[in-house]
């Protein structure tokens, strides 16, 4: 025959199991951040191709209009990839950052909730044998 869980067990079951399941979708999302932040440069989507500057350089001509009056010189284009890269780095390693330290503190509380109503279980469980 089973035994019927008092609702202060039920309770900690479902704890258990949220703090479960919180703590694997932390755990994923800090892997993801370690691996953005190990490669910022090629981390998410970008709207233009950093990976070298000749095709940084390509997507900026095949934006030039032919009519333009102004077509940016070699020099001018470094610089603007050189501040794309630095700004796509930036952001990233940001966003890798404050992913880490969010999940790393959520991740924290719920393995706290998790122990703490796996104890509230155990002595549950050795009040009711």
């Amino acid at each position: 025959m089973e035994k019927k869980r008092s609702p202060v067990q039920v309770y900690a079951i479902i704890i258990n199991v949220v703090a479960v399941v919180t703590l694997l979708i932390c755990l994923s999302n800090l892997i993801f951040s370690a691996i953005d932040r190990s490669d910022p440069l090629y981390a998410g989507r970008s709207e233009v191709n950093l990976s070298s500057f000749e095709n940084f350089k390509m997507d900026v001509l095949k934006e030039v209009k032919s009519d333009q009056a102004y077509i940016p010189d070699d020099a001018t284009i470094q610089k603007m990839f050189d501040s794309a890269v630095e700004d796509k780095v930036k952001r990233t390693l940001h966003t890798a950052n404050r992913n880490i330290m969010v999940n790393s503190i959520i991740g924290g509380i719920a393995l706290l909730l998790f122990l703490v109503h796996w104890v509230i279980l155990k002595r549950l469980a050795g009040n009711n044998s």
